[in-house]
């Protein structure tokens, strides 16, 4: 039995039972091996841990969403947060595969067939700003009026004009991201807007998407990105784990009784 030893057992995603695993995974802990621990209609994914060996290095990060990405790519998946242990194999049927049973087959059955994307892109900063000044014959003139002029006699007028400009990206990050999402919306079964954190940052939003879909999807983002070349540099990321799509359960009786929420 894993967890045994000085050795307890870190979990990575609940799947559906009798999952193969994908070659070539690298898991959290040097020389662990990933294996699935099945109890009814899950899977487990897990590994051994050394209960000497402490978590939060960068390196145990990458490999946890290496396994959870991984895995999204190849079959649906329940990614479980980054830092999951329990103490052995017995603990994963009992406190984890067992006590949430019902919520996870249910959770499974709603993502059946999904991948998760993530489209993210960055603004030209130099290209928005100068097309920001142009556009507003007041923050033309303001701009104009500072340009050369000693820093210290002009420090209210440039501070007017960061805030002018930082207000209007502001504005304009708004209406990109209700735009990416409609574009994207039709070749979806979900999506979520996120929070930009990069200051030269233009969307983020992640998609879920049906595989019946990705084709169309995939292209949907490139015609987005060719509309946009010009001032925003476009990524699409994915498929990775779904995180931002794990299903709340509305009524627990529908959990309970297998039926589709």
């Amino acid at each position: 039995m894993s967890g045994q030893n000085g050795s307890a057992v870190y979990v990575y995603a609940v799947v559906a039972a009798d999952t193969d695993l994908p070659e070539g995974l690298d898991p959290v802990g040097d020389g662990a091996e990933l294996v699935v621990i099945d109890h009814g209609e899950l899977g487990a994914v897990v590994s051994d841990i050394g209960l000497d060996r402490p978590l939060g290095k960068r390196d145990d990060l990458l490999r946890h969403e290496r396994v959870v990405n991984t895995l999204a790519r190849e079959t649906t998946v329940l990614p479980m947060q980054f830092g999951g242990v329990v103490s052995d194999d017995q603990a994963v049927v009992d406190e984890l595969l067992g006590e949430n049973h019902d919520y996870f087959a249910w959770a499974l059955r709603q993502l059946e067939g999904c991948r998760q994307f993530v489209v993210q892109g960055r603004y030209d900063a130099d290209e928005l700003v100068g097309q920001i000044v142009a556009d507003d014959p007041r923050l033309s003139e303001l701009s104009e009026s500072i340009r050369g002029a000693d820093p210290d006699a002009t420090y209210y007028e440039r501070i007017r004009l960061g805030e002018a400009i930082s207000g209007q990206v502001e504005r304009i990050r708004g209406d990109d991201a209700v735009h990416a999402r409609r574009a994207l919306e039709p070749f979806a079964v979900a999506v979520a807007t996120k929070d930009v954190v990069e200051e030269d940052g233009a969307v983020n939003v992640s998609v879920l998407v049906h595989r019946d879909r990705v084709s169309d999807f995939e292209q949907a983002v490139d015609a987005l990105g060719d509309e946009w070349a010009d001032r925003v540099n476009l990524r699409l990321i994915g498929p990775v784990a779904p995180y931002d799509f794990l299903p709340e359960p509305v009524d627990p009786e529908s959990v309970e009784t297998g039926a589709e929420g």
